[in-house]
């Protein structure tokens, strides 16, 4: 039998789209059918670099049309569940930029519909497609303790992304990223948080007095282990990079660097006792398979809605705790 090929159509045509495009035009598997965007330039401009590609603004003609199965969504955080839900109900499997929502609410309307649809869904945390990333989470062990960061350039406040109800800040932006990973390279569920910081790099500039700019974090597992997690935008060195991950696991460590792109590992000599020390970087895997795989077999992808429901819970819980100044359990909802 001929293997199908699944139409892809893109919502959002922004920075995020661009790599949304080159992932699916990299995909064997996936044919590209269309482009929308609330900016008929950016859509038509995208168009015109894959032949044959549909223009628009107007996404219900990429959820009607026959041809295109998957759809991926690079929008702004806010309309992530509104497009999602749309998404399902129109039968598409969904490529999902991160955030999933911009609440756990939200992430659960999401969820709701995708299950009443029986599509799959895979959402973007880019981190985990890092070659290096995964050479870490296949050779060392279970860390017992571990530490991320996301320490960036002070922001341009008038992007969308440091809008308090549009992008939600950076917790929203970038910090769910390094909360997934954690988990995942962990393996294990977070059970409680406790944060500080605030508003502390744009006190008063940000629209909101609630939105948090800068944290600080302790996150401990189901099983034991402990992590911490930094953010801000308070200043970036090129020593660690914008992205800094380290792990230990009781007697080798591993430190992810160069955005993410690199990973080197330490151990201790088997005979000599000696430290050990590794470099590798290994190359990105590609994005689009394990949704075509999940597709086919009518199984989970890896990075499904329960990823993108325990950061949504992981973020309420860091700001719940900054406002309260208490440790919070981290509570995964049913869905």
């Amino acid at each position: 039998m001929t293997k199908k090929i699944f139409g892809w159509g893109l919502i959002g045509c922004g920075g995020a789209g661009r790599a949304h495009a080159r992932y699916a035009a990299a995909d064997t598997d996936v044919a590209v059918r269309a482009f929308c965007d609330v900016d008929a330039g950016n859509a038509e401009r995208l168009a015109a670099e894959h032949d044959g590609a549909v223009h628009t603004t107007d996404p219900s003609r990429l959820l009607e049309d026959p041809e295109i199965d998957i759809v991926a969504i690079a929008t702004a955080h806010d309309s992530h569940a509104d497009l999602a839900v749309a998404a399902f109900e129109a039968g598409k499997h969904l490529f999902l930029e991160k955030p999933m929502a911009m609440s756990v609410a939200d992430c659960l309307r999401i969820e709701a519909a995708r299950k009443a649809s029986g599509c799959r869904l895979q959402l973007n945390f880019s981190i985990r497609f890092s070659g290096a990333a995964r050479a870490i989470r296949e050779r060392l062990g279970t860390p017992l303790v571990s530490h991320g960061q996301c320490t960036q350039s002070p922001a341009d406040l008038t992007l969308w992304r440091w809008h308090p109800t549009i992008g939600g800040g950076p917790l929203y932006d970038v910090g769910v990223h390094a909360l997934d990973l954690l988990c995942w390279v962990h393996d294990a569920e977070p059970v409680e948080v406790y944060a500080t910081g605030g508003q502390i790099t744009h006190a008063g500039q940000l629209g909101s007095p609630d939105m948090v700019d800068t944290c600080a974090a302790t996150l401990r597992f189901a099983n034991g282990a402990v992590g911490t997690f930094l953010m801000a935008d308070a200043g970036r060195n090129e020593l660690m990079s914008k992205w800094f991950f380290e792990f230990y696991d009781g007697a080798d460590t591993a430190v992810l660097h160069e955005h993410f792109k690199t990973a080197t590992f330490t151990r201790p000599d088997a005979d000599s006792g000696e430290l050990v020390t590794e470099t590798v970087k290994p190359p990105e895997a590609p994005r689009l398979c394990d949704l075509v795989s999940a597709i086919r077999s009518g199984t989970d992808p890896a990075i499904s809605s329960r990823e993108g429901i325990r950061s949504a819970v992981l973020v309420e819980c860091i700001e719940a705790s900054i406002r309260t100044g208490e440790a919070q359990a981290v509570k995964i909802p049913a869905f």
